[in-house]
């Protein structure tokens, strides 16, 4: 009987263990996440910062997938914004510019890739070279320097680096949830090309539910 005993014991033990090891990592303050010093209420709700200049920023992109993963995951209504610091690198300041502009012609998708391949080569060294990515998407020198002189690209431009003033953004890539939370990169376990961004997307909507 003691023996039968164990033995269903042992079970209800495995199947607890099993259970357990199955839930995702619980999302804490401090861990996953942490508060601004003061909340920011003029900026959209979900943000990454990044940077052309950055190597972690072309991984999330182009392997990891992470904006994809986010994007599927949030709910109507809401969308992932990006925003390029123009304080890195020599030509930050341009490559917010192009970056401005890209998402004024609805390019974002395609100059991102091409603008971090030319980095990630270390053939993205002037304004010409920036502009020769353009053209190859279709949009001639001089429309680029027209572009350049467009309200909205201006105010675009202007938001991302007030966004980053507003928030003390110091490093890339960065994710910033309501003007309230800045997720911990760290912070989730799951480091492999699947698990990672859907860590990051699960902490997100944890967040914007909070």
């Amino acid at each position: 009987m003691l023996t039968k005993l164990n033995s269903i014991l042992a079970s209800i033990l495995m199947v607890f263990s099993i259970f357990s090891f199955a839930q995702p990592d619980k999302i804490r303050l401090g861990q996953q996440y942490q508060e601004v010093d003061k909340i920011i209420d003029n900026v959209p709700p979900v943000i990454e910062f990044f940077s052309f200049y950055c190597g972690p920023c072309y991984l999330f992109a182009e392997t990891y997938h992470v904006d994809k993963t986010i994007s599927d995951s949030l709910p109507d209504g809401v969308k992932l914004t990006k925003y390029h610091v123009g304080i890195m690198g020599a030509l930050g300041e341009e490559l917010t510019t192009a970056w401005s502009i890209a998402i004024s012609l609805n390019l974002q998708n395609e100059a991102e890739k091409l603008l971090f391949e030319r980095q990630k080569a270390k053939t993205l060294n002037s304004i010409d070279d920036i502009k020769s990515v353009f053209l190859e998407l279709g949009i001639s020198g001089v429309q680029y320097d027209e572009m350049k002189q467009r309200q909205d690209v201006n105010e675009l431009i202007d938001k991302q680096n007030k966004a980053i003033k507003q928030l003390k953004v110091t490093s890339t890539p960065a994710f910033y949830i309501l003007g309230k939370y800045k997720i911990n990169n760290n912070g989730v376990n799951d480091k492999t090309f699947e698990g990672y961004p859907k860590g990051l997307a699960d902490i997100i909507i944890y967040l914007l539910n909070k």
